[in-house]
């Protein structure tokens, strides 16, 4: 981890202006800077920039706080990865802990590799001869650092001229071991450097051009590279993906490179053969949508199926594209089709739906038994799935299978419990929807939360989140340890209505904000298109808590 102290230290000796500057153009205004708010649609100059303070502010949005946080929202990086970064922009050198002891100084063992690998890629005519007939360009071999790992001894002679010891080579998967000694872990291969979302060089894909029998590598598994949580690309391809909201997953290096070059810059790779749980953070970073774009082989397929479920099943929306006839999206590239791959991407198979497809296509489905057994396999899937979303695929399924809407089911648990999921569906769905707007008596429940601790406890112990219709946002904040430096409690904190002075004020405004939440949730349900059956469940328990209410 990243020794604290070293932070208090970086964090003194840096200007904001020079962060925000970085990613943006400033314009002075007094003593502080103004420019354009890139974290929402912002058209005038609304985000305030105070080197004096060190703290960013934006009066739209309400984007703000120090120049770490900045990095961390522009870059959608975690605290360390920010930190890491800013460090990077001053050539500041932050120092490193493990167990409360010093950790050992970083050689840049990797990136003085791929300086290396780089260097060499010219010099290898075999090596540029088969980018350039792939359609690689050399602004893409510059823009991916594409390189050329040489023979095993001259990497091992770089190591030692930079005095870099076995065992730290060994660390970072730049070289192997066996029983005849240590050796490079790239021998003849074009080298394909692998980034962090962070951009932090972790390791290498190798591709031979030797004819060796394993075509692609990856670095070895090791304490900084693990292909599971990684996707290549990531760190040229981030920026276009939160702008779009979407992006695009495929198989391979030259598919990602390819597919930049085409215009496609919201494009990534795996580097196994599909998602994993240790892909979920990354994906679930922002309301991205994600399609998966893996060839048409039987490998392919599988391995969009896989991905499929567990997209699926984490509630990621998504789609699924399989190239017809083999090719992979590079050669869809070469071939000028690269309007085709627009229309597909646009076009996808939707996960779940993909998903229920593949199930089915493993029963003979004019056989009644099979038929029943495809339908306890869907009906497994969609188990897995919040109620709204499985039964959405209730047409589906009726049209696959040839039987009647009505006559199965798709969620799990009874009757009264899917009522229940689909209230709290709902619920979720109200809130959203009056997000916008002030309420006083939320805002009085919440500035009493802000100003009187004991009756924050007493207000949590008697108030559900669910109740905050318009200021939800805030009581999470609140409960969450914010304080006067968080603008959304700044402003509560500025309004003019007043906070309750004890208990039994509260109790009597609680009472009334429960009340009126559920009769409007009841009046909302009463006039919603979902069935009669599904609605009646929802009301009477709606009716139930009214009447515990008014006791």
């Amino acid at each position: 981890m990243i020794d604290p102290k070293s932070i208090e230290r970086l964090k003194a000796q840096t200007d904001i202006a020079d962060i925000v500057g970085h990613y943006l153009p400033l314009k002075k205004s007094g003593a502080n800077f103004v420019c354009v708010c890139p974290f929402h649609d912002d058209k005038n100059p609304s985000m305030s920039v105070s080197p004096s303070r060190g703290i960013f502010h934006c009066f739209s949005c309400k984007a703000g706080g120090d120049a770490i946080k900045f990095v961390m929202d522009y870059e959608k990086l975690s605290y360390p990865e920010a930190v890491e970064k800013i460090a990077g922009l001053q050539n500041f050198t932050l120092n490193y802990v493990r167990g409360g002891e010093p950790a050992k100084e970083n050689k840049h063992i990797l990136e003085n590799a791929n300086a290396f690998y780089r260097s060499l890629l010219y010099k290898t005519p075999a090596a540029v001869e088969y980018l350039y007939s792939r359609g690689i360009t050399d602004e893409l071999i510059d823009k991916f650092e594409l390189g050329f790992a040489p023979e095993s001894a001259q990497t091992i002679r770089l190591l030692q001229n930079e005095q870099i010891e076995p065992k730290e080579a060994l660390e970072v998967g730049i070289v192997k071991q066996n029983e005849n000694g240590i050796y490079a872990s790239f021998i003849n291969r074009i080298t394909f450097p692998i980034y962090t979302h962070a951009g932090r060089l972790v390791g290498f894909g190798g591709r031979t051009i030797s004819g060796n029998p394993a075509k692609y590598v990856n670095s070895p598994q090791s304490a900084v590279f693990d292909k599971s949580t990684l996707f290549y690309g990531y760190h040229l391809a981030k920026r276009e993906i939160f702008t779009k909201n979407q992006i695009i997953i495929t198989e391979g290096y030259l598919d990602v490179i390819m597919l930049h070059k085409a215009g496609f810059n919201n494009v990534v790779a795996v580097l196994g053969t599909a998602l994993t749980t240790k892909h979920l953070p990354l994906l679930k970073r922002g309301e991205i949508s994600v399609i998966l774009c893996f060839d048409g082989d039987d490998a392919g397929i599988n391995a969009a199926t896989k991905s499929a479920l567990l997209l699926a099943q984490n509630e990621i929306d998504g789609s699924v594209v399989i190239i017809e006839g083999g090719a992979d999206p590079a050669d869809m590239v070469v071939a000028g089709k690269i309007e085709y791959l627009r229309q597909i991407f646009e076009s996808g198979t939707e996960i779940g739906e993909f998903y229920i497809r593949h199930l089915a296509s493993g029963f003979d489905l004019s056989r009644p038994v099979q038929k029943q057994k495809a339908l306890e396999a869907i009906q497994a899937f969609t188990s897995s799935l919040k109620p709204v979303v499985a039964n959405s695929y209730a047409p589906l399924v009726a049209k696959i299978l040839k039987i009647a809407e009505g006559s199965f089911w798709l969620t799990r648990g009874t009757n009264t419990q899917a009522a229940q999921e689909r209230m709290q569906a709902y619920e979720m769905q109200n809130l959203r929807a009056n997000s916008g707007r002030k309420d006083p008596l939320e805002i009085q429940i919440l500035k009493t939360m802000i100003e009187n601790e004991s009756l924050k406890k007493f207000i949590l112990e008697n108030l559900k989140p669910d109740y905050f219709a318009r200021h939800r946002a805030v009581y999470e904040a609140i409960t969450a340890g914010a304080d006067a430096n968080d603008p959304s409690v700044r402003e509560i904190i500025f309004e003019k209505y007043e906070a309750f002075k004890n208990e039994e004020e509260i109790l009597q405004n609680l009472k009334f904000f429960k009340t009126r939440f559920y009769k409007n949730l009841y009046k909302k349900y009463s006039a919603s298109q979902i069935s009669l059956e599904e609605k009646q469940p929802i009301l009477k328990k709606i009716n139930e808590i009214l009447k515990e209410l008014k006791k």
